[in-house]
């Protein structure tokens, strides 16, 4: 049925109708619509209802002046409201926060077993995502961390509450909200449109949730709130709960790679009296009890190192590094490394190993060889290309620096290059044009070998070329993912090219591998030939979710810390560090009770409307296809924007071609314009054309 006025008329009708019941019939206040309401997926339509019966500006006016109480942000209104239902539930004798839940079945199990676990019983337990009462009726949708599953209730069918088993009665579901974390029990069955679901026979309140979700449709938009918030990102967006998930299986996935090959994991010290292994400005700390200064680890590798002249032949950790440097889309001052060190073994074992390492990833924890990395099909199940860094270079600029007799020559042709940053050595030159001329365009995996020893202080030069060290680094799309190399173990010449390198300014720029003594010690008591790899985890996170941005591989990533002008309000915090103000989603139903009951209104007199259209593909058999909508407005709120969530456009018949999806999107564009004018005569309304949004 396509989108007309008529369809919106009935549905607002029925909808101002129930807050009007809740106001009283008396009441001053009128609806004027007509607009949709999204009857499928449940809204705030409780609490702005509760909030209209319990709030002393909905009672029954006189016809006189009346002063109406009006909250300075609708969700501590909102808030307020679930607080009292949360008290309601106490008076019942039901505890809101209790202390565990009997849940028996997670919803894929269930889904994906229906034909062994039809007119069975399981409990389900999650976060109440839908919830829609009509009636004797009831239905809602929990989600765990394996999916969703419905939620049937028949008032007939639902146990009566009881206290001393925490239960809730039909009655009592008033008293939930979206966000809740509910238990059911129940029997599996499948509906009349052929949704599995749980026909609820009891149903327990788990926590109470007493700030309500964003717009579930729209989800976060703003970028800082989705990194500050990554919890509410995580619920509403399945393609982000499912990436960090992903992350976690590939950790698993290495762990078992390396224990399967012997290697035995090693807890290492993230506070170090003397930070080293790399070449970056670190993290100081004070410790108290020992009263002095100390660094958070930039590597881990001397630990693994002095482990292996403990006797250990093949050793990993998989630690947290700190790097006191830039923030950029590959870059973050904390971050997860794998580590290894394997003795009697060098850098050409570890090609092999990280080759296969990455390959036993992509098939054990993702299932797959191919992903889109940064616009390129990287393909993992090919041989890697391995390639040294000077005939690298040569290939692509035809120079070939080690050929070079002097640095004044070697900065000349990186002149030529259009490199102008003169570098100290030729070797220095080499590195340089590799970084400006070759990385970037290392798309499929790529090991380069051959680094010059002046930038490899830890690495063993190559027999046939001292010149060049035994060390590799991993390229894919065009992202260094580790670097390795067979670890210098002799002492003496070790701690020679420390002292003839060492530059203290350097140093505290974290660009020179600082002096450890007690590491020099060990190795003079013998460390036998050895190598180490170290990929990055959350650069390895990239490659498998298929993510530009190592912001959206890291759940808690690095912010300034911040408070929201809401929060300082709701926790009376005192010239608080303001963050971005959040914008404010809600129904059509709550903004409307919201608007009549004097608690919103216009802020500013142009108001800019931006609806947005979301085609949703078929539902699973018996099911059908919906056309949703959500209208962000502009002007109304002042310091953010005010999202009207969850809109119902068009029936539940499947659409069809192009043309009519347009058609859908622009009634909804001159309903939605005509009734907002409407509603604010004294205002200018400006309505953008709809984005059209697919759902995958």
């Amino acid at each position: 049925m396509p989108l007309g006025e008529p369809v919106l008329a009935s549905r607002f009708r029925t909808c101002s109708k129930r807050v009007k019941r809740l106001a009283g019939t008396d009441s001053p206040y009128r609806f004027p619509g007509p607009f949709a309401w999204n009857r499928d997926y449940g809204s705030l339509s409780r609490i702005a209802r509760a909030t209209c019966a319990t709030s002393t500006f909905l009672r029954p006016a006189l016809k006189t002046h009346t002063t109406l109480r009006v909250s300075t942000n609708p969700l501590i209104d909102i808030r307020n409201t679930r607080l009292q239902k949360a008290a309601s539930l106490r008076s019942l004798g039901l505890n809101p926060y209790v202390s565990r839940s009997r849940r028996s079945h997670y919803a894929k199990a269930i889904l994906d077993g229906f034909d062994a676990l039809q007119a069975q019983e399981v409990t389900v337990a999650g976060r109440l995502l839908s919830w829609r009462k009509q009636g004797a009726l009831a239905f809602g949708h929990v989600q765990d961390q394996t999916g969703r599953i419905q939620l049937f209730l028949r008032r007939q069918v639902v146990q009566p509450t009881d206290a001393a088993a925490g239960r809730l009665g039909y009655a009592e579901t008033n008293l939930l909200d979206l966000g809740d974390v509910v238990e059911a029990t129940g029997k599996v069955v499948k509906t009349e449109r052929g949704e599995i679901s749980v026909l609820v026979e009891s149903l327990r309140l788990l926590t109470k949730a007493i700030r309500p979700l964003p717009d579930q449709w729209s989800g976060l938009k703003d970028r800082e709130q989705i990194l500050r918030k990554r919890y509410l990102d995580a619920i509403l967006d399945a393609s982000s709960f499912d990436r960090f998930s992903a992350t976690c299986r590939m950790v698993a996935a290495l762990r078992a790679f390396l224990n399967e090959r012997g290697f035995l994991e090693f807890q290492t010290p993230a506070i170090q009296p003397q930070y080293g292994g790399g070449t970056a400005k670190p993290f100081k700390t004070h410790v108290n009890a020992l009263g002095c200064e100390m660094y958070l680890a930039i590597s881990h590798e001397l630990y693994l190192k002095r482990l292996i002249v403990a006797g250990y032949d093949k050793v990993y950790t998989i630690g947290r590094y700190f790097r006191n440097e830039g923030i950029d889309r590959s870059h973050h001052p904390e971050f997860a490394m794998v580590e290894t060190m394997t003795a009697y073994e060098n850098y050409e074992y570890n090609m092999n190993l990280i080759e296969d390492m990455f390959r036993h990833v992509a098939i054990s924890a993702f299932g797959r060889t191919t992903f889109n990395v940064r616009g390129h099909v990287i393909d993992f199940s090919q041989p890697w290309r391995r390639v040294s860094m000077a005939d690298a270079v040569k290939e692509k600029t035809g120079v070939d620096f080690p050929v070079l007799q002097a640095v004044e020559e070697a900065n000349a042709r990186l002149a030529s290059l259009g490199i102008n940053e003169p570098q100290p050595g030729i070797g220095e030159a080499l590195v340089k044009a590799f970084e400006v001329k070759v990385e970037p365009e290392l798309i499929q995996p790529t090991l380069v070998f051959g680094h010059p020893v002046e930038i490899s202080p830890l690495a063993k030069p190559m027999a046939a070329d001292p010149r060049f060290a035994e060390r590799f680094e991993i390229f894919i799309a065009g992202m260094e993912c580790g670097d390795n190399w067979s670890e210098q173990n002799d002492p003496v010449h070790l701690l020679e090219t420390w002292r003839k390198a060492y530059r203290a300014e350097e140093r505290d720029a974290g660009k020179f591998h600082t002096l450890d003594f007690d590491f020099v010690e060990a190795l003079e008591y013998g460390m036998p030939p050895t190598t180490g790899i170290g990929p990055g985890i959350e650069r390895m996170a990239m490659i498998f979710t298929e993510q530009e941005n190592i912001d959206d591989v890291i759940f808690f990533p690095l912010m300034r810390p911040a408070v929201s002008p809401i929060n300082a309000t709701i926790y009376g915090i005192h010239e608080p560090t303001l963050a971005p103000v959040e914008d404010l989603a809600l129904s059509l139903e709550d903004f409307e009770a919201l608007c009549d009951a004097g608690v919103l209104k216009p802020h500013a007199h142009n108001l800019t409307v931006k609806p947005h259209v979301r085609l949703w593909p078929p539902a699973p058999a018996g099911g059908r296809a919906r056309v949703s909508a959500h209208a962000e407005i502009e002007g109304f709120l002042p310091h953010s924007v005010l999202r009207l969530a969850g809109l119902k456009v068009g029936g539940d018949q499947a659409i069809a071609g192009e043309d009519e999806k347009r058609k859908i999107a622009e009634s909804f564009e001159l309903i939605l314009g005509q009734l907002m004018r409407k509603r604010f005569p004294d205002c200018h309304v400006t309505v953008s054309p709809p984005t059209v949004l697919r759902h995958v």
